[in-house]
C-alpha cells in the first residue's frame, strides 16, 4: 500500500453524493487505501466471472471514490486550522492514494466561523473511465477573526448622546466600514461589538490568553472654520461590570473621549473599570483645572498624540475629591499626568494602574514632533496584540502585556504575532486577582467625543482574533 502524496490540484469537483458533516478527528488515509485496492482487484475479478460480477464491480469503483472522498473530509478534520484556512481560494489539495485519489478545497467560513469544505474522490476505472463522488463538510475553525469583512452587522445600535438622526456614529455596511463623530459638536458615543459565536455571548467574549487586532483610520478635512477634535479610542472593558448598552462621556467634554466620565449611566460609574484603551487623540488640551472643568487634560502642546490609557481614582463612593471639590472619579480615566500639577496615577495609591503620562520616556504615550496634526494627516494602519497571563506570578498578580504598532507595514494578519518593526506603545501591567477575573470576559469596540472642535474618522479593515 502507497503513502499518500498529496500536491496543488486543478481537478474540478466531482457529482455530488449525499452530505456528510464532520469535525476535527483522526485521518482515515490508509484505510481508504486499502479499499480502493480492493475496489480494483473487485473490478479485475469481475473479468473473469460473469454479468452478475461485471455490476459489482461497476458499484466497486463508485463505493471507493465515496470513501476516498471521506477520506478527504477526514484529513480536513486533521489539519492544523491555518493550513486548512490557507487553501480558500486556492486550486485546493490532491492526494494519490494507489489508482484514485481525493481533492480537497475550501469554501470559506461561516457566521460561527466553522470552515466549509468539499472533498472529491475519484477513481480509475480503467478504459479511460472514471468514478468520482464529491462530499461537502464542514469543519471546527476554533477561534477565527471576528472581523468588519464578515461581521460588521454585529456592530450596530451605537450608544450615543444627542438625537439619534445626527448619525454621531453609523454603520457603512455596503462599504463596510464605521463612521465616528459626523462632524456634530458637544457629542459623544461608543460603538461595541454585540455578538455571539462559541466564545462570545451577546458581545461578551472570552479574553483567553490575549488577542491580536488590526484597523485601519482616517480622519476626513473638518468643515472650513471649524477645529478639528478631539479624537476616539479602541477600548476593552470588563464586562463583569459592563454591557453593550453602557458609554463613557460628558456633553461639552470632547477630551474625556467617550472612555471617561458618567456616560449615560444611572450609577454615574459610565465604564466601569477594569479597562484599558488606546486613545488617538487629536487635541491638546491643557490640564486648567479639576476634571470636572473642560480642558482639564494635561496632553502636551505638540498637537496629535497616541497613549494606552486605563482609569484613575477606585473608590468605592465613586466621589473623588481635589482642593474641597468633589467630582465623579471617572472623569481621571484618561486624564495624563504631569508632574507639578497633575499627578493623577503618580503619587495616590488609589490609582491602578498609572495613567499614561504626557511624556515619551515610558513608551506609552508617542506624539510626533513638528506635526501637530500627524493623526489626521493620512490614512494610519494599526496592529494591536495583547498577551494575557492566566497563570498568577509569586505576589498573586496577574501580567497584560500590550503592544500597539502604528503605521506598521504588512501587518493586517491576525492569525500570527507580529514582530516586524518595534511597537509604537507598550506597557506592560499586572492586576489582582479581582481585576483579573473581571476581565475573564471584555466588550471590545471604539468610543469617541467632540465638543466645540468637530471630527468625522473612518473605521475601516477591523480584524481581531482571542487567543486560546
Amino acid at each position: 500500500m502507497s503513502r499518500p502524496i498529496c500536491a496543488q490540484s486543478l481537478l474540478p469537483p466531482g457529482p455530488s453524493c449525499p452530505p456528510c458533516r464532520t469535525r476535527r478527528g483522526a485521518s482515515l488515509l490508509y484505510v481508504i487505501a486499502s479499499i480502493v485496492l480492493l475496489a480494483t482487484l473487485a473490478a479485475a475479478i469481475a473479468v473473469f466471472s460473469g454479468a452478475s460480477a461485471v455490476s459489482q464491480a461497476t458499484h466497486a469503483p463508485s463505493l471507493a471514490a465515496y470513501y476516498l472522498a471521506l477520506a478527504g473530509l477526514n484529513h480536513a478534520a486533521a489539519m492544523p486550522t491555518a493550513d486548512l484556512a490557507a487553501l480558500e481560494g486556492g486550486p485546493g489539495l490532491t492526494c494519490v492514494l494507489g489508482d484514485g485519489d481525493f481533492t480537497l478545497t475550501v469554501l470559506g467560513r461561516d457566521a460561527q466561523g466553522d470552515i466549509g469544505v468539499m472533498a472529491t474522490g475519484t477513481v480509475d476505472s480503467g478504459d479511460a473511465r472514471r468514478s468520482a463522488c464529491s462530499l461537502p463538510g464542514t469543519i471546527d475553525g476554533g477561534i477565527s477573526p471576528i472581523s468588519f469583512a464578515n461581521d460588521l452587522e454585529e456592530f450596530g445600535l451605537p450608544v450615543t448622546s444627542g438625537d439619534t438622526a445626527d448619525g454621531i456614529i453609523a454603520v457603512d455596511l455596503d462599504n463596510r466600514v464605521a463612521v465616528f463623530g459626523n462632524n456634530t459638536q458637544f457629542s459623544y458615543g461608543c460603538l461595541w461589538y454585540r455578538g455571539s459565536r462559541d466564545w462570545c455571548d451577546s458581545g461578551k467574549c472570552q479574553f483567553g490568553a490575549g488577542l491580536r487586532a488590526y484597523f485601519r483610520f482616517a480622519f476626513a478635512a473638518v468643515p472650513a472654520g471649524a477645529r478639528a477634535g478631539d479624537g476616539f479610542t479602541f477600548a476593552l472593558v470588563n464586562a463583569a461590570d459592563n454591557d453593550a448598552t453602557r458609554s463613557g462621556g460628558r456633553e461639552g467634554m470632547g477630551e474625556l473621549l467617550g472612555y471617561a466620565g458618567p456616560g449615560n449611566t444611572a450609577d454615574g460609574q459610565g465604564l466601569a473599570p477594569p479597562k484599558f484603551a488606546v486613545e488617538f487623540d487629536t487635541y491638546a488640551n491643557q490640564g486648567t483645572g479639576t476634571p470636572d472643568a473642560a480642558n482639564s487634560r494635561a496632553d502636551g502642546t505638540d498637537g496629535d498624540h497616541a497613549a494606552l490609557v486605563f482609569w484613575g481614582m477606585d473608590r468605592d463612593a465613586g466621589k473623588c475629591a481635589t482642593t474641597g471639590k468633589g467630582y465623579v472619579c471617572s472623569q481621571d480615566d484618561n486624564r495624563h499626568s504631569r508632574p507639578g500639577t497633575e499627578d493623577v496615577g503618580m503619587v495616590d495609591s488609589g490609582d491602578m494602574p498609572r495613567n499614561s503620562a504626557n511624556t515619551m520616556a515610558a513608551g506609552d504615550y508617542v506624539r510626533q514632533k513638528n506635526r501637530q496634526d500627524w493623526l489626521r494627516s493620512a490614512p494610519h494602519a494599526v496592529r494591536i496584540e495583547v498577551d494575557r497571563e492566566t497563570v498568577a506570578d509569586a505576589m498573586g498578580q496577574y501580567r497584560y502585556r500590550i503592544r500597539v504598532w502604528i503605521d506598521c507595514d504588512a501587518c493586517d494578519d491576525v492569525t500570527t504575532a507580529y514582530g516586524a518593526a518595534t511597537a509604537t506603545l507598550s506597557r506592560t501591567v499586572s492586576l489582582s486577582g479581582e481585576m483579573h477575573d473581571k476581565f475573564e470576559r471584555v466588550l471590545f469596540g471604539w468610543t469617541e467625543a467632540t465638543g466645540e472642535a468637530v471630527q468625522r474618522v473612518a473605521v475601516s479593515d477591523f480584524k481581531l482574533l482571542f487567543l486560546e
